[in-house]
């Protein structure tokens, strides 16, 4: 896999969750729903990412040192 950044290989690996608690939930919330302003900003769409204890397939960039992790999310 390319590098969204620089283009360049990636190298394929693993990430472990090192969280003391069994489930560590994130949110990701898109550039556009981030754009809504007022009323509509009380309503913006986003997805849960759960970051299980579980290893999650990853892409590393040696160049930019940026990890790209593949994880389900739950809506």
């Amino acid at each position: 896999m390319r590098c969204m950044d620089c283009g360049k290989e990636m190298e394929r690996g693993t990430v472990e969750a090192l969280v003391p608690s069994v489930e560590t939930w994130n949110i990701f919330t898109s550039e556009r729903e981030k754009a809504k302003t007022g009323i509509q900003g009380f309503f913006r769409h986003t997805v849960t990412v759960p970051l299980r204890m579980e290893e999650q397939a990853a892409w590393h960039c040696p160049d930019c040192k940026k990890v790209l992790m593949w994880v389900g999310s739950r809506k």
